[in-house]
């Protein structure tokens, strides 16, 4: 067994990455690839000496020593530098962990080099000056880590094995004495590497787990790189560090995909003030910035509440709410439900085709809206009577929020609040268009949907625009 992490998920083209990793192998070695339209290898390391240390409790910066649970001495795991090339282009990149039998040969690998694998894999970012890009990709890692739990086994204190995550902090007794209720995001797992509390919330579409990097944003990132958008990347540490400003202004546009649940106040306020100053942000997901988070230190994090319970809703930054939207299980709630659409003259449905009233995204092989959705409040009244839905703003939507899509979930069965999901956008100097559903990009990979397809052109398109200057 071999698991492992980069000390920091962010190394510039040209900087170090710094690898941990322990293992139960006499040896191994590193394959790095850059996740794309393919998976090419990028470079390939010699042997390492294996070495076999403790896991730590989650919250802890495990290579750093730690007291265990007990009181026990946990060693740091140790640190494996690896230079990377400044002609590195940035991307999501993996680091395939390869165990061999002290002979120089590997031993039976796990599962190969793809985005979804419970150890032997770590995700990290490299991030440069890609010539001509107005894109700016973040990855969502306090989300990835906030369902992380590392190992395939929930806290168990009969044996004192296991680990846990934001969702599985143990109770009152389960561990012999208080612990923080944070997690920290130097450990395995954050998006590939390890288990997710939630493994066992099955996808009939797609096996890999929603709560990892190859459920949402892998296949977004391919399609982005197959249709020939030039992009960088990120994850939210560089939006939350003080620098998030200063790197946000060299983009035209934000891109946030799939379940991008937890942000930090200053996470929020960079993209906040980004939009006020003119930058565009397109959020391709659902139950967005749904969680405040906050620092212990610079790499443990806690959630405190809701952003709608803290007075300071999330619409004011997305436009929308899961609180008016929901989550959808299709054991219990089977009937699919996409987007009706309204406002087709608008350039977001430029080329699809459609016209007010049309439905998309809703045949029984796209299930567009779910598997969890955000709606803006609206009267539902208008809808009743056949007219286009429009913002209350009782919600904390932005007045000039246009809804382009209605999701109605109450026909179907569930949601929440005002149980409708809510595909637009509204300006306040920049734009910020929501698709509002976290599965938009599992149809924009099957190719299910042409009107999704064109949507999300016409949205990249529009808003990456020339940078000004």
């Amino acid at each position: 067994m071999i698991y492992g992490y980069p000390d920091h998920p962010t190394v510039p083209a040209g900087g170090r990455l710094t690898l941990r990793v322990s293992t139960d192998a006499p040896e191994f070695r590193v394959e790095l690839h850059r996740w794309g339209d393919g998976i090419p290898l990028h470079a390939r390391s010699s042997w390492y000496d294996g070495h076999r240390l403790p896991a730590h409790p989650p919250y802890q910066d495990w290579g750093r020593p730690g007291a265990g649970l007990h009181g026990e001495e946990l060693p740091g795991w140790p640190a494996y530098p690896f230079t990377i090339p400044r002609d590195w282009p940035s991307g999501v990149y993996l680091a395939t962990l390869i165990e061999g039998d002290g002979r120089g040969r590997d031993l039976v690998r796990a599962d190969g080099h793809g985005p979804d694998a419970r150890h032997a894999r770590a995700l990290f970012v490299v991030r440069g000056d890609r010539i001509g890009a107005s894109i700016l990709y973040k990855l969502p890692l306090l989300t990835y880590h906030a369902y992380n739990q590392v190992t395939p086994r929930r806290y168990d204190p009969t044996t004192g094995r296991g680990g846990w995550c934001l969702y599985t902090l143990p109770e009152p007794g389960d561990v012999p004495a208080p612990v923080p209720r944070s997690v920290s995001w130097r450990r395995p797992g954050g998006g590939v590497g390890g288990t997710p509390w939630d493994l066992d919330n099955f996808d009939p579409y797609d096996p890999t787990p929603r709560q990892t990097f190859a459920h949402w944003d892998a296949p977004f990132i391919s399609w982005l790189e197959r249709t020939g958008h030039r992009v960088d990347y990120c994850t939210d540490l560089d939006v939350h560090d003080a620098g998030g400003p200063d790197l946000l202004r060299r983009y035209r546009l934000l891109l946030s995909v799939g379940h991008d649940e937890y942000w930090s106040d200053a996470m929020r306020a960079h993209v906040e003030g980004f939009v006020r100053a003119g930058g565009n942000v397109a959020f391709f997901g659902g139950n967005t910035c749904w969680w405040r988070v906050e620092f212990d230190d610079d790499a443990t994090f806690r959630r405190v509440a809701f952003w709608s319970d803290l007075g300071a809703p999330e619409n004011t930054l997305t436009g929308v709410s899961f609180r008016n939207g929901g989550e959808r299980d299709r054991d219990t709630h089977p009937v699919p439900v996409g987007y009706r659409a309204q406002h087709t003259d608008h350039w977001v449905y430029e080329g699809t085709g459609l016209r007010d009233g049309d439905s998309f995204g809703d045949l029984p092989d796209e299930y567009l809206v779910g598997y969890e959705c955000d709606g803006a409040h609206f009267d539902r009244g208008r809808l009743a009577r056949g007219w286009a839905a429009r913002p209350t703003g009782a919600d904390g939507t932005p007045d000039s929020f246009t809804i382009l899509g209605v999701g109605d979930l109450a026909a179907s069965g569930w949601g929440r609040g005002n149980r409708a999901a809510t595909m637009g956008l509204y300006t306040a100097n920049g734009t910020v268009f929501t698709a509002a559903t976290t599965d938009w990009a599992r149809l924009l990979r099957d190719g299910r949907s042409p009107a999704v397809d064109r949507i999300t052109h016409n949205v990249l398109d529009r808003l990456a625009g020339p940078l000004p200057g």
